[in-house]
């Protein structure tokens, strides 16, 4: 997503409240607003892009969006994160909510629809991944039975529909305007193949920024430890790999001093397997990304993956460094938060959905980005991890593909300026990051996002097998021969992907 608008826009947005359309007729106040804040005028309203979408009406018909999302139970015995957006029926006060139930009643009565959803999680009693929403979809589709409007799916549905030439190309899609600010375009770049796009994201949703691997730090050890300004050190370019390993070496400690690291005692980081694709991308390396040609090829074998992977597996094997909370039965996730709330952790490797769960904390905590490989990296990466991540799609057979694609640019356009603000600005920026030099980190994060295709299709496993060296405690330098075993079957999987492309592409 772009945010560099957002801030133009803070000054008019009562964020409870807001609801400015998508075209110059939508300036109106909306009648189903209840709150009485009231829209501030100002000059920079009138910079506002908006998108051009004809007058439509759509008789009201019901708008349905089908939502899947691999389950997350934190701990495992609850309920996990939802990743319905379109849910909202009611104002409650909570800001995103009330921001995503005036965006929709606003555009239910721009363009004579009902926006509805259909949670595929709360319809299966929360037992869902993945291999389930694609064969749910793919018998819609067989039936002739694909009424919805459009769908937003986890990363590994995506693919797949995607390589079986059930997407439609949103590059093709009329109404839609990818190359505007309220589409993320990054994802756009990344997920690209063979010049269509299937799949990506914006202000349509905010899973990704949910999904967005980050780096908290506790502000109380930091002070104790008299650390460098982590903030100075992301703005000056010398938050690297390596600062951050000397960084963590200073803060473990062995409080009761039994000669042991139990969860009774404090680390220099909490970190989670998932985290190692973080620290390849992290260092500017992809597993699979498309070249110049279009196709989509491996990248994962290079000397900087394995200088990093060196740096960082022994450096997360070290029990005496680091907390590997996820080796610590059912309610690790529930330990892990009690851990760094309790000042154990001086950083908390994780996803920025994590946030809401730190709230309670008495000690504040900051948000940075991923450090990088090293200060010659001119930009930092942060990925969207693939397990966690959904994306906006078109199977074909929607109701009317017009109709569809008007109210997908319409959401996506409005929830940039009420959705994302409510999220990025409020919830984060105002209630749990707790400072404004993390409000400039989530900038920076949100803008420097990494969409690995090769984590996606999980060519050869790599995904897996990546994570495998840090859990197995391989040597790093075992990369080469874990690669070299599974290079065959990975480049099979690339050149079938790529025929299947060229194959959809020549239709």
């Amino acid at each position: 997503m772009n945010r560099k608008n957002i801030a133009l826009f803070l000054a008019m947005l009562m964020l409870a409240s807001s609801a400015v359309g998508c075209s110059d007729s939508d300036k109106d106040e909306n009648p189903a607003e209840t709150s009485a804040d009231t829209v501030v005028e100002t000059e920079t309203e009138t910079e506002r892009p908006y998108a051009d979408l004809p007058e439509t009406d759509m008789g009201g018909a019901d708008m349905t969006i089908l939502v899947g999302y691999n389950e997350e139970k934190w701990p495992p015995d609850t309920v996990g994160v939802s990743k319905n957006e379109f849910a909202a029926e009611e104002l409650t006060g909570e800001p995103v909510n009330d921001a995503r139930y005036n965006r929709n009643q606003l555009l239910n009565e721009r363009f004579n629809c009902v926006i509805s959803s259909v949670d595929q999680n709360e319809k299966n009693n929360r037992n869902v991944l993945h291999p389930d929403v694609t064969k749910a979809v793919d018998t819609l589709m067989m039936a002739g039975d694909n009424n919805y409007a459009f769908m937003l799916l986890q990363g590994y549905s995506t693919c797949q529909m995607a390589i079986n030439g059930t997407l439609n190309d949103l590059n093709s899609m009329q109404y839609l305007g990818l190359e505007n600010p309220w589409w993320d375009q990054k994802a756009n770049a990344d997920l690209t193949v063979m010049g269509k796009l299937y799949y990506t994201t914006g202000d349509i949703s905010t899973a990704d920024n949910d999904a967005t691997c980050t780096v908290f730090f506790n502000k109380a050890l930091a002070a104790d430890h008299a650390m460098e300004d982590p903030y100075q050190m992301v703005r000056d370019g010398t938050w690297t790999l390596d600062a951050f390993l000397e960084l963590c070496e200073a803060t473990s400690l062995d409080i009761n001093g039994d000669g042991e690291f139990t969860e009774n005692d404090q680390y220099g980081a909490m970190i989670w397997d998932d985290i190692t694709m973080a620290v390849v991308n992290g260092a500017g390396i992809k597993c699979a990304e498309v070249d110049a040609d279009g196709k989509i090829a491996l990248t994962l074998n290079t000397e900087r993956t394995i200088n990093a992977l060196d740096k960082y597996i022994p450096f997360g094997r070290d029990k005496t460094q680091c907390f590997q909370y996820q080796r610590h039965g059912s309610a690790a996730d529930t330990l892990a938060i009690q851990m760094f709330s309790n000042n154990q952790a001086m950083f908390f490797m994780q996803l920025m959905q994590m946030v809401p769960k730190l709230r309670d904390m008495d000690a504040d905590f900051g948000i940075l980005p991923f450090p990088k490989y090293d200060e010659a990296q001119t930009e930092y990466y942060n990925t969207v991890g693939s397990w966690h991540s959904v994306f906006f799609c078109m199977p074909f057979g929607n109701i009317d593909t017009d109709h569809s694609t008007i109210l997908a640019e319409a959401l996506a356009c409005e929830g940039m300026y009420t959705v994302t603000p409510a999220y990025y600005e409020m919830t984060l920026k105002n209630k749990s990051a707790r400072d404004e030099e993390s409000a400039e980190m989530l900038d920076i994060i949100f803008e420097t996002r990494v969409y690995d295709l090769g984590w996606y299709y999980q060519f050869g496993m790599y995904n897996e097998e990546v994570m495998n060296l840090f859990r197995l405690n391989y040597n790093a330098k075992e990369f080469s021969s874990m690669y070299a075993s599974k290079e065959k079957k990975a480049l099979d999987e690339v050149n079938k992907a790529n025929e299947a492309f060229a194959a959809v592409a020549g239709n």
